[in-house]
């Protein structure tokens, strides 16, 4: 083993930084550590081997003797604590303590053990933001509207004040370890070994369950909130209502709360941004020969000009017609799309004026369309 190159073990030059050594030691070990590979002596061996190169080249003191001399040990001496037979392999049934490696093996092990990283809250966490989604109508997010909501939301149990214990007279046994303030974890011939997290090590806890929450830290209980819709909002836009999402644990603020505006459709009116679009029919003789018509805008109706020879589909703007602005920047544009409509023909005088007409345009609308090159 003392000829074992560390850097080649755990495949990295010479010149890596700790965290790209860390890295590698991390990729290596969920490969072949022995909980995750029982009864596999080569992932076993291989582990020791990545094992000892990471314990010399974290440590800056051991990784410049090692650089130097090709050995990171000042004099012979006993193994670490908890890595007593390391140097001939494992033992059935060896085991040892992350403490005794630091905490850079105890923080690497339990990522491999508990590759969710899920973990007991260490201290106050903030609660999560909602979201609630909220139906206005159409004018109503035009103009702006204040409205009251009244939902179930969580907040922090008042008893335990989100701590989801209280205080209790005497200790009591610690339910994860036993009172022995260690977790041990096993699998094939290594066992590993960890303070509780529940007790923080100790053994004991001096506090017991809330029974209002459950041990949660949370309630739930109705609340009415006033809220103020902004004029300009559409669907998509959030208004948010600080402090009033989810609750937070251990004392830890609330969330925020957003509420997410769906507007509901206009059988005339439709939007883009801070746009107003529709559309209106005109006659035949409007668009031929020009004309002035009334619009419905948001306003109220509205006179506009037609030019003489409007084709259908064409646009028409009202400038300061449209939405408001969320940004404070006034009103955006109403834009109006005409549609040219096609008079039916109901008599023999309404025919004879039709053929007149077409006699008096004379020009060939097809003449310059071609099916070939």
């Amino acid at each position: 083993m003392a000829s074992m190159d560390f850097y080649q073990a755990l495949g990295v030059n010479r010149k890596a930084t700790p965290s790209e050594i860390k890295k590698a030691y991390k990729r290596l070990a969920r490969k072949c550590h022995p909980d995750l590979h029982p009864g596999d002596r080569a992932a076993e061996e291989q582990f020791k081997r990545i094992t000892e190169a990471y314990e010399v080249l974290s440590d800056a003191d051991k990784r410049r003797r090692y650089d130097q001399t090709g050995s990171a040990s000042r004099q012979p001496g006993p193994p670490p604590p908890g890595a007593e037979g390391f140097e001939g392999g494992f033992p059935p049934g060896f085991g040892f303590d992350a403490g005794g490696f630091g905490r850079g093996f105890a923080d690497i092990f339990e990522e491999i053990f508990n590759p969710t990283g899920a973990q007991a809250p260490r201290g106050p966490t903030p609660g999560e933001d909602r979201v609630y989604p909220f139906r206005i109508g159409f004018f109503d997010a035009l103009r702006g509207v204040s409205t009251t909501l009244e939902l179930e939301r969580e907040t922090a149990c008042p008893n335990c004040g989100g701590a989801g214990s209280i205080r209790s007279s005497r200790a009591r046994v610690c339910p994860e370890c036993g009172g022995t303030g260690k977790i041990q974890r096993q699998g094939g011939r290594v066992r590993f070994t960890s303070d509780c997290r529940h007790c923080g090590g100790k053994g004991r806890l001096a506090e017991e369950p809330c029974r209002r929450c459950g041990a949660t830290g949370k309630i739930f209980q109705k609340e009415k909130l006033q809220i103020k819709i902004p004029a300009g909002v559409d669907t998509g836009s959030r208004v948010r209502l600080a402090g009033k999402g989810g609750a937070g644990t251990l004392g830890g603020p609330p969330g925020d709360l957003y509420v997410q505006i769906q507007v509901e459709g206009h059988p005339f009116f439709s939007r883009t941004g801070d746009q107003i679009l529709c559309t209106i029919p005109i006659s035949f003789s409007e668009a031929a020969l020009g004309a002035r018509v009334e619009v419905p805008t948001l306003d109220g109706p509205s006179a506009i000009r037609i030019p003489p020879g409007t084709q259908s589909g064409q646009k028409i703007r009202l400038r300061g017609k449209g939405a408001p602005s969320l940004k404070g920047e006034g009103r955006g544009d109403q834009i109006v799309e005409v549609k040219v409509v096609t008079p039916e023909v109901r008599d023999e005088r309404a025919r004879a004026l039709l053929r007149e007409l077409g006699g008096v345009e004379g020009a060939d609308l097809r003449g310059h369309l071609k099916a070939y090159s």
